[in-house]
């Protein structure tokens, strides 16, 4: 019961369409909104009513019918507090610039055919700087906590949040928010022209690390990297306080989405750097970064593992945090920009793959100029979940059903005919107890043309011309013995699971069926069973082996007469 549930789950998502309560793995979700905050007094903020409205947007995809995982960021020009309330941030009644940006796990409730609510819960960092970098500044890192609604229409749906923020430094700081915009679930295939995805797909059960060669929809790719940065001259304060190049680390997370070509990933970097500067007093500059990029990934085959070439883009906010020798917290600058990446990733072992990137951020709205960092990266990246489409039934009328329900069943053979009169089946002129009614001498018939097995590649259903070459031979004998019926019996290796691989037999089993009656058999004669790889012929561990055990058997059933006819050519 608990198996199918992802598989209900994601029907129920196309039923509901945009709202976001339950979507199809890989599903991406945009948005905008408007925002309030509730600044804790600790911050010296003039937080009344009008002082604390702002904007932003998120980005995010399904990684199950009802987990998402996304981040946003919104910008809210504050208001530093008058004396003596103010607490150092700006210019005391002076403008604050305010922004947040939260990253997160959220799980959606359907309540029917539109609306639904969600709960989540991340991370998130807040800074404050005052108006034209007049005054201090404050930055911490804390948990975010996020409940909310959508009211979906088709592929748009109105998003309603609150969100409570913790900082648990510097005496521990509660914010409140609200959040309220419009989300979006756009078709990367069909935007890109390859095609629409939103098709009406049943999901087989879930699972996070079986043996999977290429990313999946919903696939979550977590790592960690190391990296070296070619900072700019004006990483920093230009002439005062400027990184040096050097070592950082950082990891990564990413979502697979409906076109496993495309991924939405976000990653972050710290790389505690010394001041090309010290002399002024300030030794160390410590920089990192947050980005966001839409990546698409290009396959190639090495060492017989799925990898692919990337290349990405989005957008970054790059930080840099100046310190001295009795100060850590000398002040900071913070810029946006742009972020492109390209890079590989070369799988190594199931689900497991080293990733090497170049990236390049630009901020364009340094001051003096723009400050543009190189980064090189290295690290390992493990790929999770990841939804595959469900093998369907293949007997008339259950097509809407999974294969693995318990309903797909062969249905009853059809009720044998009316007995004949009591006459000698071998001569119609004397009675059936006549002494004379004696069966003639018959050939034996030669059937290894109709029993003759049919093998597959690896992991593969399709039939191949050699297979196609012996189901042509098996045409005429089924043409000239219209009753008799065909078992096929579809079988597997013993590489991949259990349940995988009766799938996978039966969709071996079906892809013979088809091709029989593509070719004029009525599909009502064939039985189709599968034995995955419980009935190996070879039990050796090797390709030659294996070779002999990826195929369909086939067995007659019922030759619905007294003899079996011979077609012509034979």
């Amino acid at each position: 019961m608990l198996r199918r549930s992802w598989t209900v789950c994601a029907m129920t998502a196309l039923l509901l369409g945009g709202s976001a309560a339950a979507q199809s793995p890989g599903t991406l979700l945009v948005g905008g909104f408007g925002t309030w905050t509730k600044f804790d007094s600790k911050w010296g903020l003039n937080s009344d009513f009008g002082n604390s409205w702002g904007y932003g947007g998120r980005v995010g995809a399904f990684i199950a019918p009802n987990w998402n995982i996304e981040a946003d960021g919104y910008y809210t020009p504050a208001q530093a507090a008058a004396v003596p309330d103010y607490k150092g941030i700006g210019v005391p009644n002076g403008d604050v610039k305010a922004s947040q940006l939260a990253a997160r796990l959220v799980y959606s409730f359907p309540l029917g055919n539109l609306p639904s609510i969600h709960i989540g819960a991340g991370g998130v960092l807040e800074n404050f700087r005052g108006d034209e970098n007049q005054g201090g500044a404050a930055y911490q890192f804390g948990a975010n906590g996020l409940v909310g609604f959508n009211l979906g229409f088709g592929g748009v749906a109105l998003r309603v949040d609150g969100i409570v923020n913790y900082l648990p430094s510097n005496d521990g700081k509660f914010d409140f928010g609200a959040q309220a915009g419009l989300q979006f679930s756009p078709d990367l295939a069909s935007m890109f022209g390859g095609g629409t995805t939103s098709s009406t797909t049943m999901w087989a059960p879930y699972m996070w690390w079986d043996q999977m060669d290429a990313p999946l929809p919903g696939t979550v790719e977590i790592g960690g990297f190391a990296q070296w940065s070619f900072f700019d001259e004006n990483a920093g304060r230009t002439g005062i306080a400027v990184a040096e190049d050097g070592l950082g680390y950082g990891g990564r997370v990413g979502v697979f989405l409906s076109d496993p070509r495309w991924e939405i990933e976000g990653d972050g970097y710290y790389a505690p750097e010394s001041n090309e500067f010290a002399a002024n007093g300030i030794t160390d500059v410590n920089a990192h970064a947050f980005a966001v990029r839409l990546n698409y990934n290009f396959p190639f085959r090495l060492m017989n593992r799925q990898s692919q070439f990337i290349i990405g883009a989005g957008g970054t906010r790059t930080s840099y945090k100046f310190a001295s020798a009795t100060n850590d917290n000398v002040g900071y600058q913070y810029n946006y920009g742009g972020s492109a990446l390209a890079g590989i990733r070369l799988g190594i072992a199931n689900r497991t793959a080293i990733r090497l990137d170049g990236v390049l951020d630009y901020m364009p709205n340094h001051e003096p100029s723009a400050n543009m960092n190189i980064h090189v990266r290295g690290g390992l990246s493990f790929l999770l979940g990841g939804a595959r489409p469900e093998v369907m039934c293949t007997y008339a009328g259950l097509e809407s059903i999974p294969a693995s329900s318990p309903n797909c069943v062969a249905p009853p053979p059809p009720p044998p005919p009316p007995p004949p009169p009591a006459m000698c089946q071998y001569n119609s002129n004397i009675r059936a107890d006549d002494p004379a009614c004696v069966a003639p001498p018959v050939a034996v018939a030669d059937t290894t043309a109709i029993t003759a097995p049919i093998y597959f590649d690896f992991d593969k259903s399709t039939i191949r011309s050699d297979a196609a070459a012996t189901l042509d031979r098996k045409v005429p004998w089924l043409q000239a013995n219209p009753g008799m019926r065909i078992r096929i019996e579809g079988n597997a290796d013993e590489r991949g699971s259990d349940e995988y691989n009766l799938a996978l037999g039966q969709r071996r089993a079906a892809s013979a069926k088809r091709y029989l009656v593509d070719h004029g058999i009525a599909a009502d004669r064939f039985d189709l069973v599968s034995y995955g790889e419980e009935r190996p012929v070879c039990t050796e561990h090797n390709e030659a082996c294996w070779q002999q055990n990826r195929r369909d058997d086939f067995r007659i059933v019922t030759i619905g007469s007294d003899r079996i006819v011979i077609p012509p050519q034979e």
